[in-house]
């Protein structure tokens, strides 16, 4: 496939998400706060600590929590998987999807959040997660209008400036066992940072990502990627739920069997392009009964899965394995 017609397809794929009325954003209960988490009552297999990041004048600071495996290092470090939504990461964690990851080898994990007992901070998620025009102008979500959006690059530029050598200076990692996980407006800040960043993770969990956000900003971007694609393979693991659905209350059986069809198959186009761009392997699921919120924890326990190396416990269809050796 040349160049010019991957990068159509892949526009068109993705405007076709974009435009489907079954396509749902982040609606995040912004008042629940964490609770108790294991940062307080202690793990028998993580050794947790944080550290405050401040943002600047008239924003909310953000706060990384560090969990560090008890077992050894291995010997070329650790992998580490980097978790956006970080509060609400660390309040949903659970020590019965942590004891597996001893049979691999157990990753560090930095949940990248924000400096409030709050589990979601949706005024600072979007404006960290949502990306710029390719300008570097910023998109408005008609929906809060209120809220700063498109700062995506200057958040992946602080994750990849300030956070990423200080987890290096504090914990042996291997550099090639790096990873990227997001839900909703994280998942599309996933799949931004693959853009522009492809070989700064070697594998991308974008989880009911958010593709249309800002009249689909993210093309533009991902059309760059397929005209310059990376220099070496990374994964991509794409997953959303069955239920992702914006339908009327009084919506009958057959029309939301059609929206379901409709949301799936363009999805899976969507993955298909995507796949299309060498060196990407592209992994994809439809977890089948769920919504948008439940896939946030949903997709936790494979993400910890793989990261540690080991196989995942739910079925994953493939693209183009040829891409990734």
């Amino acid at each position: 496939m040349s160049i010019d017609h991957r990068r159509r397809s892949l526009c068109a794929a993705l405007a076709g998400v974009g435009l489907l009325p079954a396509t749902v954003l982040a609606r995040p209960d912004m008042t629940r706060t964490m609770g108790t988490t294991l940062a307080d009552t202690g793990s028998r297999w993580y050794r947790l600590r944080s550290w405050r990041l401040d943002a600047g004048p008239d924003r909310r600071a953000h706060r990384i929590w560090l969990a560090i495996p008890r077992a050894e290092a291995p010997a070329a470090g650790y992998p580490v998987l980097y978790l956006l939504d970080g509060n609400a990461t660390l309040a949903r964690l659970r020590e019965e999807w942590l004891a597996p990851l001893i049979e691999g080898r157990p990753p560090v994990l930095v949940m990248i959040g924000y400096d409030t007992d709050l589990m979601f901070d949706g005024a600072a998620r979007q404006r960290d997660y949502t990306p710029p025009r390719p300008d570097g102008t910023r998109p408005r979500d008609r929906r809060h209008p209120d809220r700063e959006s498109g700062g995506a690059a200057r958040f992946l530029e602080r994750i990849e400036r300030h956070i990423v050598p200080r987890v290096a200076d504090t914990v042996a990692i291997d550099p090639t066992r790096r990873a990227l996980w997001g839900h909703s407006y994280g998942g599309l800040f996933t799949l931004f940072a693959l853009s522009s960043r492809p070989t700064l993770f070697d594998d991308y969990f974008p989880t009911s990502p958010s593709l249309g956000w800002g009249d689909n900003v993210l093309n533009a971007h991902l059309e760059r990627l397929a005209g310059t694609p990376p220099g070496q393979p990374a994964r991509v693991w794409l997953r959303r739920g069955s239920e992702e659905l914006r339908a009327p209350a009084d919506a009958d059986p057959a029309t939301l069997e059609r929206l379901r069809r409709q949301a799936s198959e363009r999805f899976l186009s969507f993955c298909d392009e995507l796949a299309d761009i060498p060196s990407l392997t592209v992994r994809r699921r439809i977890d089948p009964g769920l919504g948008h919120g439940p896939m946030f924890s949903a997709s936790l326990p494979d993400t910890l899965r793989i990261a540690a190396g080991l196989a995942p416990l739910q079925d994953w269809s493939i693209d183009n394995d040829s891409h990734y050796k």
